[in-house]
């Protein structure tokens, strides 16, 4: 009988097909979301409301792989919630619990790494950021089109992070922008607002 093991390499390869399919799909996305117009002036209009649809659909297919992963990889996970606890404390700590699920677990799971730093209010906002987000180490820094073009893309794991989070109860807003440093869009910070 034979049996087989994963290697290094069929991770890798497995990377990199995923990221090849996210940035078809994003392409695909925009393809079908083609801005139509007469004018110069609804000509700009029509482009910033393709992005905008554009951005809608791509998250809501990483939405449905968010839900759909938590499902697999929540199955045999078990939530430390400290008995006797003030209710609000006790949602706080379920939500916390949860946000660290998703950047250990799912995090590993998509990009086999976590996510580099996480920080909360203990109030229901969270800030996850990932300081070399794969899918985004290939855009180049300043063109206007690639910007547009990753920000679309981010809404991948936008929407990912937003299923996750519903699966496991937790109803969210989930943003993301490129930090700040101006050498890459690689560094990604996902804002999470709990409803």
């Amino acid at each position: 009988m034979e049996t087989s093991t994963s290697t290094g390499a069929d991770s890798h390869v497995s990377e990199q097909i995923f990221e090849f399919l996210v940035t078809e799909l994003t392409h695909y996305s925009r393809a079908h979301c083609a801005p139509a117009s007469d004018s110069q002036r609804d000509e700009e209009e029509a482009l910033a409301m393709a992005s905008e649809m554009v951005q809608a659909k791509v998250e809501r297919m990483g939405y449905s792989v968010g839900y759909r992963i938590t499902e697999r990889l929540a199955l045999n996970k078990t939530w430390n919630v400290a008995p006797n606890q003030d209710t609000a404390v006790a949602v706080a700590s379920q939500q916390l619990e949860a946000v660290k699920f998703l950047c250990k677990d799912v995090w590993l799971e998509l990009f086999a790494k976590q996510i580099d730093k996480l920080q909360t209010n203990h109030r229901g906002v969270f800030v996850l950021k990932d300081l070399s987000l794969k899918w985004m180490l290939r855009f180049p820094v300043g063109a206007e089109d690639s910007r547009i073009m990753a920000q679309q893309l981010l809404s991948y794991p936008c929407g990912i992070i937003r299923g996750c989070l519903s699966n496991l109860g937790i109803p969210a807003v989930v943003s993301c922008d490129f930090l700040a440093d101006g050498q890459s869009m690689a560094a990604c910070s996902f804002n999470i607002k709990v409803k």
